[in-house]
């Protein structure tokens, strides 16, 4: 009984095998025949193409200039990087409601000068986050849930508080770089950060005053120190014992921190600085921008996935009359 029983089903799944083997031949073989009938009716392909053409064409607004793009790394200063986020929020508001007078007035387009669209990304660098004033509870609470809900994470919640950032324009085919020139200086137009970026100048400059002062200090008490007849390796003064290895080690901590100050200067003179200036201008030949192009493609696809469709409903329905 035990044999007859595997033998059974054994010769099962052997015609179970079969059966699957002869409906896959049946589908490539409809598939083949629905191919070889694709290709065969060139005149229909023909249409097709024709249509896709015509459609891209009509949907084409030749009125509208071609576009240009441009991407640019910025560093953005004094923490307005929610101000720039949200300006450029307001651009894209600005861009949908096809409000000229915004542009014409604030940002001081020429009339053949169009942007189509400003999107802005950090510059991911957990540095720049650790140098930031973030309270150690805060950065704990973030990084126990390092994805939020809808796939939210910890780097976005930090987006606007990197240092540097991408930019990308779309503007139109007869914008140059000074389109771009003239958006970034929509944002470093702003009083509030203008008076910020003052501040700060004088703070640095300060700064490097008071240090170059007291270098001068150390000159001095060393090149007093060297001059001294006295074997005594320590120097008195105000009974204060001073060494003058200790001197040193202030004097090129402080001329460090002047260095340093210099080039935080120098790329602080703006609320928003363009680090790339060479021309970022390109011409926008995607194929999605090419609708003459993009329509043929995307009709012959869809007429394909028809095709299969209609010899697979076939097949299947020979197959539930057959049944």
């Amino acid at each position: 009984m035990k044999n007859n029983f595997k033998e059974n089903e054994e010769l099962d799944i052997i015609v179970l095998i079969e059966k699957i083997k002869l409906m896959l031949l049946s589908v490539f073989l409809q598939i083949f025949r629905r191919s070889k009938n694709f290709l065969s009716a060139w005149k229909q392909l023909l249409a097709v193409i024709v249509s896709g053409v015509l459609v891209g064409y009509f949907l084409t607004d030749n009125n509208k200039p071609l576009s240009k793009e441009a991407t640019v790394l910025v560093k953005i200063n004094f923490d307005a990087g929610n101000y720039v986020y949200d300006t450029i929020d307001l651009i894209n508001l600005k861009i949908s409601s096809e409000d000229t007078d915004f542009f014409t007035k604030e940002i001081k387009l020429n009339d053949d000068e169009t942007i189509d669209k400003v999107s802005i990304s950090a510059v991911i660098d957990i540095k720049d986050i650790i140098a930031k004033d973030v309270k150690a509870n805060e950065i704990r609470a973030l990084f126990e849930n390092l994805e939020y809900e809808d796939g939210f994470s910890v780097t976005e919640g930090f987006k606007s508080d990197y240092d540097y950032h991408f930019i990308k324009v779309n503007v139109s085919n007869n914008s140059s770089i000074e389109t771009i020139n003239k958006i970034i200086d929509y944002f470093n137009n702003n009083p509030l950060f203008a008076e910020l970026r003052e501040r700060n100048l004088q703070r640095i400059s300060s700064i490097i005053s008071e240090n170059e002062q007291t270098i001068k200090q150390i000159d001095n008490l060393l090149e007093y120190y060297t001059t001294q007849t006295n074997t005594n390796s320590q120097l008195y003064i105000d009974n204060k014992n001073l060494r003058p290895n200790e001197l040193i080690k202030t004097k090129i901590t402080l001329q460090s921190e002047n260095q340093e100050l210099k080039r935080e200067a120098l790329t602080s003179k703006e609320t928003v600085i363009t680090i790339n200036k060479a021309n970022v201008l390109i011409e926008n030949n995607s194929l999605i921008s090419n609708k003459m192009v993009l329509y043929p493609f995307l009709f012959l696809f869809i007429y394909l996935v028809v095709s299969v469709l209609i010899g697979l409903y076939s097949y299947l329905d020979k197959l539930d009359r057959a049944s």
